[in-house]
C-alpha cells in the first residue's frame, strides 16, 4: 500500500481541524464544509471521538442520536447529509475535535492499515449501502444508552464502515458488517447485566467476563 493512502485519513481529519476558523464551530458549518464527500466523513468524525480506547467525554450519546439520523438517510437512499436547523446550530469545539484526532492513534492506524479501493462497485451499490445504513442506525442506538460497555465498540463498527464508505471499500465494509454481531454481543450482555442487577454489575461482573471471552484478561 503506499504511503499516501496509508496516510490519507489521517491528513484528512488534521486538514479538517486544522482548517476550522473559530474555536467554536457549529455543526451546520462542519457539514457544509465536507457535503462534497457524502456521509462518509461525516460519520468518521462523529464515530471518532467514542470509539478511541479512553473515549472522550459526553460525546457518545449526541452523536450517537446524529449518526441515527445519518443512517436512517442512508437506508432511504439520501446522497448528502443532511440535519434540522435546530442541530445545525450547535456549537462544536475545535480543542476537543483536535484532542480527539490526536489521540485516535490506535483505530486510525488500523483502518489505515487495511484501507484502499476495493470492491467499489460494492460500496457504491444503493442496497448494499442501505444495509450498512441499517447497521449504522442499530450501532448508534447502542452508543446513545448510558450504559458502561454499549458505546466503544460499536462506535468503532461505525467507524470501520464510515472509513468503507469514505474510500468506497467494499471489503472494510463487508468487515465492519461481521464486527457488528460482536459489537452487538458486548452492548446486550452490558444492557443485561444494567437492567438485571445495576450499572456496577456491569464494570464489576460484565465486563471481566467479556474480556477473557475476548481473550484479553
Amino acid at each position: 500500500m503506499s504511503d499516501s493512502v496509508q496516510t490519507h485519513l489521517s491528513a484528512e481529519l488534521n486538514d479538517f481541524v486544522s482548517g476550522l476558523q473559530t474555536e467554536e464551530t457549529t455543526i451546520g458549518a462542519v457539514l457544509d464544509a465536507i457535503a462534497d464527500r457524502g456521509f462518509g466523513l461525516i460519520l468518521l468524525i462523529l464515530a471518532l471521538p467514542a470509539a478511541l480506547p479512553l473515549p472522550a467525554p459526553g460525546y457518545a450519546t449526541p452523536f450517537g442520536l446524529m449518526m441515527g439520523l445519518l443512517a436512517f438517510q442512508m437506508m432511504r437512499g439520501r446522497s448528502t447529509p443532511w440535519f434540522p436547523e435546530r442541530v445545525r446550530k450547535r456549537k462544536i469545539s475545535k480543542s476537543k475535535l483536535a484532542w480527539t484526532v490526536k489521540n485516535a492513534g490506535v483505530p486510525l492506524r488500523f483502518v489505515e492499515w487495511i484501507i484502499r479501493p476495493r470492491l467499489s462497485g460494492l460500496a457504491r451499490n444503493r442496497a448494499f449501502l442501505a444495509l450498512v445504513g441499517f447497521i449504522v442506525l442499530l450501532m448508534s442506538i447502542s452508543m446513545s444508552m448510558p450504559i458502561p460497555l454499549t458505546n466503544t465498540a460499536p462506535s468503532f463498527v461505525i467507524f470501520v464502515l464510515a472509513a468503507g464508505i469514505l474510500e468506497e471499500d467494499g471489503l472494510v465494509l463487508l468487515g465492519g458488517l461481521v464486527l457488528a454481531p460482536v459489537a452487538a454481543g458486548i452492548a446486550g450482555v452490558a444492557v443485561y447485566y444494567a437492567w438485571t442487577h445495576g450499572l456496577d454489575a456491569v464494570e464489576q461482573h460484565a465486563k471481566p467476563m467479556i474480556k477473557g471471552f475476548l481473550g484479553l484478561s
